[in-house]
């Protein structure tokens, strides 16, 4: 497998190198989110029941093995099975999303309190692609970009597993990296540094903090959004994220900074000190699942964080992953369906690139990826620039931008390319975000600017899209605030535009 490697330095956490190393846990973070998000996006939320109906019903009539009433029934109970399950993982996937957009802002804060240096995020992103690795972890694992499946699950579980493990298609180790064998291990190596060498308290720089009691609004963090919630088989609302859970912390001395450190490892991992599920390979060489006893999956006390309420993001994979492994298995026996993960799983291709697509001659599914590519950056970009302005500015760049794109605009590129298609290798795929680089610095226009002549472009190649022709969406592209490469903001732009955006001829 070839490995990109970010950091070369030795094998252990010092006053001198910890700038380094929290650059690394920086990394680490952030190149979760892409891989997640790239399989949320894979996930058909939004299907039509009588249409979902209607295709099991004819599969099981085909095979001729029940009766009309035993069809009608059987139809309806697997119907539900691929609507509850499939808004489920897609809802636990995004409330882990989430939460590691939150580890992401307390890990820059330790490093701009305790190092007194800003996370340089748009640095990772110029080389973040897929498939990737965790660098430094141990056994080494290589990481896609890629649509849901138990596989993929398994990458989720290796990302997030609260105990060291073996694994068993492993080939070799990396050594020019700090070495850990769980995220939560380099984490205490930091914490140990910490202790010992940056006591604080630390001088004052700007940071991602939580509201407090003075009145000043801070919703740099919300622990759900409208993709969190799912619907249980009663139909009843359920949030993957629990209110309680932890949030973000300002970091000014040792004991807040091992705080939120602490905060991030619980999320992730669970509580170690409790039983917990751990990553235990089966003698098919994937992993053992969860148990499930009347329909519901049975978990241990560490399998939740801190609050005791909500499930550690290793828990809700390994709940993804089990009930997946069940319906795969039950749709299995029953003659006629297909399998299990295609009625609801776009059929995108692992670790796409944008020029497949373009290759392809579908211009509009190569501008989708592209502005895809640059809405993430220019979030990296929006996160990056608040460590360098005051809490005002902060909150604008939040409401009316990263808060924005990850709700709306991502979002709405990720759902809206995988109605292209296109072929490789005499197969044809749907179209999916590639989470590819995007250097800003090619072009001599502002980053803003250069996302929106993508808009218009794209606008061009494809009339029917759906942003070109609503002008509720289109409202969203100007809206965003206009933020350079070097954190200058244009302070003229209008937070609610006053008329709709109008696509340039």
């Amino acid at each position: 497998m070839e490995t990109k490697k970010l950091f070369k330095f030795s094998d252990t956490v010092t006053k001198e190198n910890i700038p380094e190393v929290m650059q690394q846990a920086i990394a680490l973070e952030l190149a979760t989110i892409p891989t997640y998000l790239s399989t949320y996006y894979s996930i058909n939320r939004a299907q039509n029941q009588d249409t979902l109906y209607a295709k099991i019903h004819t599969q099981l009539t085909q095979a001729g093995k029940l009766t009309p009433a035993e069809i009608d029934a059987l139809a309806q109970e697997l119907k539900v099975d691929v609507l509850v399950y499939s808004n489920k993982a897609a809802a636990l996937i995004m409330s882990v999303v989430i939460e590691e957009m939150l580890h992401l802002a307390l890990a820059c804060n330790v490093k701009q309190a305790v190092c007194q240096i800003a996370p340089d995020l748009m640095g990772i992103g110029k080389i973040l692609s897929f498939p990737t690795q965790l660098d430094g972890h141990i056994p080494e694992f290589q990481i896609n970009a890629a649509k849901l499946s138990l596989n993929q699950l398994t990458t989720f579980l290796q990302i997030e597993s609260p105990e060291p493990f073996e694994d068993p298609y492993k080939d070799k180790q990396l050594l020019n990296t700090i070495e850990y064998k769980t995220i939560g291990r380099l984490y205490e190596l930091i914490i140990t540094c910490i202790k010992e060498d940056f006591p604080g308290p630390y001088n004052y720089r700007p940071q991602l903090l939580p509201p407090d009691d003075t009145g000043r609004a801070r919703p740099f963090y919300s622990q759900n959004s409208m993709n969190t919630v799912h619907y249980d088989r009663d139909h009843n609302p359920q949030f993957a994220n629990e209110d309680e859970s932890g949030g973000l912390l300002g970091v000014y001395d040792a004991n807040s900074a091992i705080e939120a450190i602490g905060r991030i490892i619980e999320q992730g991992e669970g509580k170690s000190d409790d039983q917990q599920h751990i990553l235990e390979w089966g003698e098919n060489k994937m992993p053992v699942p969860l148990e499930i006893v009347d329909g519901k999956a049975v978990f241990w006390p560490g399998d939740y964080d801190d609050t005791g309420k909500e499930l550690a993001h290793f828990a809700k994979f390994l709940e993804v992953y089990s009930f997946g492994g069940y319906y795969q298995e039950k749709f299995s026996k029953i003659q006629g369906l297909d399998d299990f993960f295609s009625y609801f799983v776009y059929n995108t291709d692992a670790n796409p690139q944008t020029a497949d697509y373009a290759a392809s001659g579908n211009e509009a599914l190569a501008l989708c990826s592209e502005l895809g590519n640059a809405v993430f950056a220019y979030i990296l970009l929006m996160i990056e620039a608040c460590y360098y302005k005051d809490e005002s500015t902060q909150y604008d760049l939040f409401m009316y931008g990263i808060h924005k794109s990850m709700i709306w605009l991502l979002s709405g590129v990720g759902n809206q390319i995988n109605k292209y298609t296109y072929t490789k290798n005499n197969t044809t795929y749907q179209g999916a975000l590639t989470f590819e680089p995007y250097l800003f610095e090619q072009s001599s226009l502002r980053p803003k600017a250069q996302i929106m002549n993508l808009v218009d472009q794209l606008a061009k190649a494809d009339p029917n899209w759906s942003w070109a022709t609503d002008p509720k969406y289109d409202n969203y592209f100007p809206a965003l605030p206009d933020v350079g490469l070097d954190y200058s903001i244009v302070s003229d732009v209008p937070k609610v535009p006053s008329t709709p955006y109008t696509h340039q001829s």
